[in-house]
């Protein structure tokens, strides 16, 4: 019994976790995402729509696999991602492999437990999954609120999350470098607004069919 409440609480925690980097594991190489926040921040304005998309590529290319970016000739008078541009880009394709790393760790511990979690009183199994459904959500939503909130200020959640996870401080460029030109500061606030709201979406669906599951499981209770 200690057994099943320790996995219900573990499983909880790894939901967690699933439910937040999940939207990260869908747009961050989405590049229909990426078009549509170019466009809406005017990226196409200043960079040549071409160089914009094998400037992308080559950042997916480095982030997934590594791949050294190739210098070339832009069409606009903006130089190229200079040492320091792509030394920072490094530090955030270590980030993406550590988040990566967690993200699928807690997809296969979380069916591994699950599968630990199933009994002969398929009740019992359904009611524990509803539980971890709920209570993952709830917790998730309560989260996102205030992180929304804190998003209202975004300037300097943007500025803490860099000083927590890029303590080097190679975050920092002209405004008229390459890499801000094409990530301006409004394309990542609406990447975070586009992540807290799919998150959000998906916490709502997660603890409607938690809440369902474990009131059909009362009424079963209260039948027999």
């Amino acid at each position: 019994m200690k057994l099943k409440k320790a996995i219900v609480i573990i499983n909880s925690i790894l939901l967690i976790i699933i439910i937040l980097i999940s939207p990260l594991s869908y747009y961050i190489f989405n590049f229909d995402h990426y078009n549509s926040l170019y466009e809406k921040n005017g990226v196409y304005k200043v960079l040549d729509n071409i160089d914009v998309l094998i400037i992308t590529e080559s950042v997916f290319n480095f982030f997934k696999y590594g791949t050294e970016f190739k210098k070339f000739e832009l069409k606009s008078n903006i130089d190229y991602f200079t040492d320091n541009e792509i030394s920072h880009l490094e530090d955030v394709r270590i980030l993406l492999i550590k988040i990566f790393i967690l993200y699928y760790l807690s997809i296969f511990l979380i069916i591994i437990l699950t599968i630990l979690l199933i009994e002969k009183n398929i009740l019992k199994f359904f009611k524990n999954i509803g539980l971890i459904f709920t209570v993952s959500s709830a917790s998730v939503i309560i989260m996102l609120i205030i992180l929304y909130f804190l998003g209202n200020n975004f300037p300097d959640l943007f500025e803490n999350f860099h000083q927590i996870f890029f303590p080097q401080g190679n975050y920092t460029f002209i405004s008229n470098s390459l890499i801000i030109t094409i990530f301006p500061f409004g394309f990542f606030y609406d990447f975070f607004i586009k992540i807290v709201i799919t998150a959000f979406i998906i916490s709502i669906i997660l603890f409607i069919i938690g809440i369902s599951v474990i009131i059909f499981f009362r009424i079963k209770k209260e039948i027999k």
